[in-house]
């Protein structure tokens, strides 16, 4: 029998990207103890605060971000203890894991990290809402990276990974079907290869590789779809397709409504960026 000379290529298309991935700077290792730390433990509090004592540049991120706008506090915060206390430690723990993925995003200066970076953050701020609305707590994070594949591929092909966020599809099938063609995986395989090596929990590692999946799927599973849908409807897509529904109708449907949603991702794009972007702002609502 003669080997199928595509899937042979195929196969080496992927050991080359996965090799390329491989060499990729590690997860900001602060960040991911923050996410193995149970915040309903006795020494939560201690931990959370030894880590960010372990990691300067992410505690200075925190402290600018605890006293930015969005989150309004009547005197100055000045050290972690002080933003543990006043913010919460799982909104603490969302925090961290925006301030790492930005750090990861600004490894990777091309004008196509833009829109990858805010369908990142429009998920995650949807994702959190819909978690309060149904009692799940933490989804935040996994809204947030669902999506970090694509950063790793246009980390490591990033002229052809390019071109891929350029096109318009016909759907995300399609989409993810050039992926496989052009690099051996799509981007939920390569976020989940990227997830294990960088030791992601779990649930970070199922939201990264399932989020197109279909059939029956958990609730945190079913929250990070929904929030990734909602984010295109809002006018913050992962990619470009014809089949994007540009409207308000997946929001409405979710019980959200569009225009608060919209107000809460221009308060987090501006705590990260101090102002919301012109970029941005076919998403926003005036």
């Amino acid at each position: 029998m003669k080997p199928d000379i595509r899937s042979t290529d195929r196969a080496e298309q992927q050991a080359g990207v996965a090799e390329r991935l491989s060499k990729l700077p590690p997860f900001r290792p602060a960040c991911l103890k923050l996410l193995a730390v149970s915040t309903d433990a006795y020494s939560a509090m201690g931990d959370f605060a030894n880590i960010f004592l372990s990691d300067p540049p992410m505690a200075a991120n925190l402290l600018r971000m605890a006293n930015s706008m969005e989150f309004g506090s009547r005197c100055r915060i000045e050290t972690i203890p002080h933003a543990l206390s006043y913010l919460g430690l799982e909104r603490i723990r969302s925090l961290a894991s925006t301030i790492a993925l930005r750090l990861e995003v600004d490894r990777t200066p091309h004008e196509s990290v833009r829109p990858l970076w805010l369908h990142s953050i429009a998920s995650a701020v949807i994702a959190e809402k819909l978690g309060t609305m149904h009692g799940v707590q933490g989804i935040y994070t996994a809204a947030l990276v669902h999506d970090l594949g694509r950063l790793g591929l246009l980390s490591v092909e990033r002229e052809r990974y390019a071109l891929v966020l350029g096109t318009v599809f016909e759907d995300i099938d399609q989409a993810n079907r050039m992926e496989e063609i052009l690099f051996g995986m799509d981007h939920c395989k390569t976020g989940a290869f990227l997830a294990e090596k960088w030791g992601f929990p779990i649930g970070l590692q199922t939201a990264m590789f399932a989020h197109h999946a279909t059939g029956q799927m958990s609730l945190p599973r079913r929250i990070v779809q929904a929030a990734c849908a909602i984010a295109e409807s809002l006018g913050f897509p992962e990619v470009q397709r014809r089949d994007q529904d540009a409207s308000d109708g997946l929001c409405k449907e979710a019980g959200l409504a569009p225009d608060a949603i919209c107000e809460q991702i221009a308060k987090r794009m501006a705590t990260l960026e101090g102002a919301v972007p012109a970029t941005a702002t076919n998403g926003l609502r005036a």
